[in-house]
């Protein structure tokens, strides 16, 4: 099995958790203040965003897992 532990790899991980998390921080963030103002379109879009963002963690935790495990056996 081949561990491989280089730079590129540290950083194309985090990036695929990172971008989900902050889309969701993002997206309860945004949706607070649209929710304090009465702004209900843009909290509408701002639940919209949150459910892709949980959808995009689940679908990079499936892409890490499933081809990081067993690519290099």
């Amino acid at each position: 099995m081949r561990n491989d532990g280089s730079l590129t790899v540290f950083l194309l991980r985090a990036w695929m958790w990172l971008v989900p998390v902050a889309m969701l921080v993002a997206a309860m963030a945004f949706g607070a203040v649209a929710a304090a103002d009465g702004n209900w379109g843009l909290l509408a879009v701002m639940v919209v965003m949150g459910v892709f963002a949980c959808v995009l963690m689940a679908a990079h935790y499936w892409l890490l897992y499933r081809f990081g495990k067993g690519a290099g056996e």
